[in-house]
């Protein structure tokens, strides 16, 4: 396993350089230093010798930071290979090479993953995100998919052999990368004699124990130091946000500031505003991330391949569509005429068993608007959102379901021999076409709404959702004594509800909809995920369900049904 830089630009040559024979020192590894060279034709890799420098700036950079390395701690490979140096485990090798392709970063993000990597060294750059898209945007792509150990790094170290003062600090639930900042940060230390630790837990003053849990969390940082010899010194600081603990501390008497994160707002916070003197100098700082793990490259590889097909909404777009969402989500007078008048329209239509009618009431009824907002609250973790949009679903069948009823009532009073109608009887057997159906319909609704070209699309979408219906057949159900059919149409809508909202989280999310961070860069909330999950499963029991109570074969639900249906009729007369 080796330790590997890629140096584009000749300024920070010395800084990845000396920061990745520091590491690569700490792990016993190899440190592997790579440049890139534009060239048309095919990809290749080339030894990059010292004769090759010629007039390549970039290439004489290196150069001239690696001779003036410690001898004793480091040997070229080349040398090595060339008999002029002998082999030394107690030295650090390092291997230069480039990589020769029309877009060289590009091609070193492709090919990083056949590379025998253990921790990979970037630059970083204030601000993260400022930076131009040639310079910049392959080291934030190899930082968040690169499946090694990453490190950005930005500012020099000290002399090699002169003591390392690390201030590892953290602010928010101890994760996989704050137990290997520690980690790394111990590693670095044991390299050079008198080096030392301090770990810096920051969180806001807001409890009358924020004390006690940050010292809970120090402790639970220190399981993160692998060499055991290393004292952690401890601190604690509360404060509003993250940069301002660590700046609360004397940052003078420290050579690195190291955070671990993979948040790229925390990143950008860190980078801006930790360690800027006012006289232009600054402290060096780095973060750094675990490996990967296997399941998240391969979920990342997907994501990927998803947005880069599916076609992504921007930022005027998605203003537009929370804003339309948030107004037609809510429960208000408008959202109650109109769920009103679909129910009254669906029951009449559904007692004359008039299917022009029924369709009519799909167009009317304003459920699919709420449901489509829960999908993009769900995604973008939008509590207010949500929160707006169950409101209006829940009042919205209470009231659908009373209306149902109520019409029932009369029917039952004034037309007592009216029978159920065939359009009731469609609603009486829900099975995994009806789910799959739901499904594709919450993928067409959250997909029209937003793109304002599509919104043509809406009223089939509201057709094929078939909402207001069931509930209308289940009040009219009930008052008829049919509480079968009055369950299965509940069941119907319920399965509606849970499909359409699946259908439209997985679309927001394909259009590049992303989980909302807070504002001072903490973790974004992970309800969102755990309510996707929650439908996930209820989705995989309704599908179960149906397919054992309502098969999908026409005579062999009918029959079933009918059996059940004497049975609870025979305990309605008893």
């Amino acid at each position: 396993m080796t330790v590997a830089v890629f140096v584009t630009s000749e300024s920070d040559a010395n800084c990845l350089i000396s920061w990745g024979v520091r590491i690569a020192c700490a792990e016993h590894s190899e440190l592997l230093v790579i440049c890139p060279r534009k060239s048309k034709g095919k990809r290749a890799w080339k030894s990059l010798e010292v004769s090759s420098q010629g007039d390549n700036v970039l290439f004489g950079a290196v150069f001239d930071v690696l001779q003036n390395l410690d001898p004793e701690k480091v040997v070229l490979k080349q040398d090595i290979k060339a008999g002029i140096e002998s082999s030394d485990l107690d030295r650090t090798a390092i291997e230069t090479r480039e990589l020769i392709s029309p877009n060289p970063e590009d091609a070193f993000v492709e090919e990083l993953g056949g590379l025998d990597v253990q921790t990979l060294v970037l630059p970083a750059h204030v601000p993260i995100k400022g930076a131009s898209e040639n310079e910049m945007a392959w080291a934030q792509k190899l930082f968040k998919i690169a499946p090694c150990q990453v490190v950005m790094v930005r500012g020099n170290p000290p002399s090699f052999n002169s003591p390392l003062r690390i201030l590892v600090a953290s602010h928010d639930e101890t994760s996989s990368d704050d137990l290997y900042a520690v980690s790394h940060a111990s590693r670095l230390a044991k390299a050079t004699e008198k080096s030392q630790v301090t770990v810096l837990y920051v969180r806001p003053d807001d409890d009358v124990v924020a004390r006690q849990v940050a010292e809970k969390h120090l402790r639970q940082l220190e399981r993160g130091r692998i060499e055991k010899t290393i004292t952690l010194g401890n601190r604690i600081e509360l404060a509003d946000s993250f940069t301002e603990g660590i700046n609360r501390l004397p940052l003078d008497e420290f050579d690195l500031v190291l955070v671990g994160t993979r948040n790229a707002k925390t990143i950008g916070m860190i980078l801006r505003e930790v360690g800027q003197s006012e006289e232009g100098g600054s402290i060096a700082v780095s973060v750094a991330r675990v490996a990967v793990p296997l399941t998240d490259r391969v979920w990342g590889r997907f994501r990927s391949l998803v947005r880069s097909k599916v076609p992504q909404l921007d930022r005027e777009h998605r203003v537009s569509l929370v804003d339309r969402l948030q107004d037609n989500s809510k429960f208000d007078f408008d959202f109650v005429a109109l769920i009103s008048l679909s129910t009254l329209i669906a029951a009449l239509g559904l007692a004359r068993d008039s299917g022009a009618v029924v369709i009519g009431a799909m167009l009317v009824a304003p459920l699919m608007t709420p449901l489509v907002g829960m999908g993009f609250a769900l995604v973008q973790g939008n509590t207010k959102l949500i929160r707006s949009a169950l409101k209006s679903v829940a009042f919205g069948f209470t009231v659908a379901l009373l209306i149902g009823a109520f019409v029932g009532l009369l029917l039952h009073v004034f037309a007592p021999h009216l029978e159920i109608s065939l359009q009731m009887r469609q609603r009486d057997a829900p099975n995994m076409l009806d789910f799959v159906v739901a499904l594709a319909s919450g993928v067409a609704g959250a997909y029209a709404m937003g793109r304002p070209n599509l919104v043509s699309a809406l009223p089939g979408v509201a057709i094929a959702a078939a909402l207001v219906p069931p509930i209308a057949t289940s009040g009219l159900a009930l008052m008829m004594g049919d509480f079968l059919l009055a369950g299965n149409a509940l069941l119907l809508f319920f399965t509606n509800i849970i499909a359409i909202v699946l259908g439209t989280t997985m679309t927001f999310w394909a259009v590049g909809i992303s989980t909302r961070v807070s504002a001072d860069g903490r973790s974004p909330q992970v309800w969102p995920r755990y309510w996707f999950y929650g439908f996930v499963i209820i989705s995989f029991l309704l599908a179960l369900f149906m397919s054992y109570v309502n098969p999908v074969d026409p005579a062999e639900a009918s029959s079933e049904r009918d059996a059940r249906r004497g049975n609870i009729q025979a305990l309605v007369d008893l």
